[in-house]
């Protein structure tokens, strides 16, 4: 009897916890509300979930760290290149002026800088993206600095590995940032491994007893960065099935891209600042805020986003794509600026929007808009295939057309617009890329560039079933019953 009474008192102290935390959080109340119910349905095991996975830590103390960097050059640089960017700008005869809004936004919430004179190369699938990986790593003569959501054993681990001790012979430093949750099937093997042969390789927000709810907040960001002259980013992580296909979904096809000039340095500005997280060593130096040699005629702005700031930045910089307008309106945090005028296409697997998203994608549909968007037919996880389906009613009626990918699993995170601008990078369309995960895209102000990446969109396209509003409302009733039963862990994903 005094055990039953221990527990109902611990279950009920749990309980009323994660409750006061949820309503104090402040947070959107579809998420409030979502959680309350697994909360108060699924006793304990629901108060336990949010403390795993529930606890919004964007105004606790816990990234505090990552604002001690000293932004005094940063700020100095900020102010001086975009005035200049700006007059550059207005002097250009392309569609980039069209987007001076949306330049001045990321700017001002993100310190997001766009640098022209840079050189880009759209980089698809595993093979293409991993030859150019490595050719650029042998040219490496000072420093590597990797930073990967899932870095794991396996072929492509090993010749990472045996690179690293090559160039580590040569005196070149090699820095490895992995997530430690994304990452969790990198063996100690391996991780004593690099240490020995003198990588300097760290976790992001490892998980411990006392801080579980540091699993909620991970680092989804890819970057490689080669002696601050070549930067890579984008979907793909160093995992086999990008070289050898996936025993469950097959071909995993993804986009990634290669840059080169000014714009590298800001890539590599987002890796040095979680560096400075999670080792307290601080390399940024005033000479990354230099200019560099133009190398080519491409504008780019690397948008970071993440809960250490105090905009959801890459959310901001999608929803100005897919508007049309000459105004603007403050809506809680977000600036809704109105861009697209012909189309708007977009390739992401995890379509699971919040409600101005999702609002955003059917008014630009029903405005007359071509808004296509690709998705994966099959999914790595049940419950994120039966929300994102969940999805598909409103838009097919909006007009948006979607297509199913069918050979394999699409991981891109593209998105396209007007033959004028195209942002690639790790973000998904889903309130964990917005709210909680570490990201970053590129955001390209390029005519060739984005119809490079339209070409690549139709060979998807061609790979994909377009999925019809009468096909879709003539699905099962238990496929329906799925939908509305995932749809109510939106919120929480």
């Amino acid at each position: 009897m005094t055990w039953v009474l221990i527990i109902t008192i611990l279950e009920a102290t749990l309980t009323i916890t994660s409750l006061y935390l949820l309503i104090k959080d402040g947070s959107k109340p579809e998420r409030i509300w979502a959680w309350i119910l697994v909360i108060v349905f699924i006793p304990f095991i629901g108060a336990l979930l949010f403390f795993f996975f529930g606890i919004n830590l964007r105004r606790q103390k816990m990234f505090d760290l990552k604002k001690e960097i000293d932004y005094a050059q940063f700020e100095k640089f900020v102010i001086k290149y975009s005035t200049e960017a700006e007059q550059s700008i207005s002097k250009r005869h392309d569609d980039t002026s069209s987007y001076i809004h949306l330049i001045r936004l990321l700017t001002r919430v993100n310190s997001s800088i766009i640098s022209f004179n840079n050189k880009v190369q759209i980089l698809n699938d595993g093979p293409e993206t991993f030859k150019a990986i490595f050719e650029s790593c042998e040219k490496a003569e000072k420093y590597i600095h990797l930073q990967y959501y899932i870095f794991i054993d396996g072929e492509l681990a090993d010749r990472f590995e045996r690179l690293f001790e090559r160039k580590i012979k040569q005196g070149v430093e090699i820095r490895l940032i992995y997530d430690a949750v994304g990452s969790w099937d990198l063996s100690n093997r391996m991780i004593n491994r690099f240490s020995e042969i003198g990588v300097k390789i760290f976790p992001f927000l490892p998980v411990r007893f006392g801080r579980l709810a540091r699993v909620n907040y991970r680092s989804h960001r890819k970057i490689l960065i080669v002696d601050g002259l070549v930067g890579f980013t984008g979907g793909i992580n160093v995992d086999d099935k990008y070289i050898n296909d996936d025993e469950q979904l097959g071909h995993w096809s993804d986009t990634h891209l290669k840059i080169e000039g000014m714009s590298v340095n800001f890539l590599h500005f987002v890796f040095l600042s979680d560096w400075l997280f999670v080792t307290r060593e601080n390399l940024i130096k005033p000479e990354m805020f230099k200019l560099m040699d133009p190398i080519g005629d491409t504008p780019v702005q690397i948008v970071s986003s993440g809960p250490d700031t105090d905009y959801p930045n890459i959310l901001q910089q999608y929803l100005y794509i897919l508007y049309q307008a000459k105004k603007y309106v403050y809506i809680q945090y977000l600036y809704i600026l109105y861009q697209a005028k012909k189309y708007v296409y977009i390739v992401n697997p995890y379509l699971i929007p919040d409600a101005t998203l999702s609002l955003a994608i059917k008014t630009v549909a029903l405005s007359g808009i071509d808004v296509r968007i690709i998705v994966p037919r099959n999914s790595e996880s049940t419950m994120i295939h039966w929300t994102v389906q969940s999805f598909f009613s409103r838009f097919l009626s909006a007009g948006v057309k979607i297509y199913l990918f069918q050979e394999g699993f699409i991981h891109s995170k593209v998105i396209i617009s007007d033959d004028s601008v195209c942002s690639i990078g790790t973000a998904n369309l889903d309130i964990r890329s917005f709210e909680q995960n570490f990201e970053v895209n590129a955001l390209i102000y390029d005519k060739e560039v984005t119809k490079t990446m339209k070409r690549q969109f139709a060979v998807f396209q061609k790979s994909s079933k377009l999925l019809t509003l009468e096909e879709h409302t003539a699905r099962p009733n238990i496929d329906r019953v799925k939908e509305k039963l995932a749809r109510l862990s939106s919120p929480l994903m």
